[in-house]
């Protein structure tokens, strides 16, 4: 979720999202879920070479402890919140696409992790 075609890493801004008190989104109910629909295809351990479609060897989101080393990243290059709404990933032409309200929940669940 860094570099988009292996360039220079490109950011959006920091969704401002916040953890939901009540249903708050988890790993198990929520971010797997999400990081294997639309990240892994990239962003695996398991991919290599041209499979990465340009992907950074170091950003892999195969387990929770590496969305969490990323949280930052993935919140300001996929994610929605009140102070903005980030389209960087996947890169265009990159199907499945989440949609609106998954971005939302994805900045939510990454509030979630970090404590916020």
């Amino acid at each position: 979720m860094l570099a988009a075609c292996g360039g220079d890493p490109v950011f959006g801004e920091d969704t401002g999202s916040t953890c939901p008190p009540t249903d708050p989104p988890t790993y198990a109910s929520f971010g797997q879920g999400f990081m294997q629909t639309y990240c892994l295809d990239c962003h695996s351990q398991l991919q290599t070479g041209d499979a990465r479609q340009g992907a950074p060897v170091t950003i892999d989101f195969d387990t929770r402890s590496l969305v969490r080393e990323n949280t930052s990243r993935i919140d300001q290059q996929a994610a929605f919140g009140p102070t903005a709404r980030n389209r960087l990933m996947p890169l265009d032409g990159h199907l499945p696409v989440p949609s609106d309200d998954e971005r939302v929940r994805l900045g939510e669940y990454i509030a979630c992790e970090i404590g916020r």
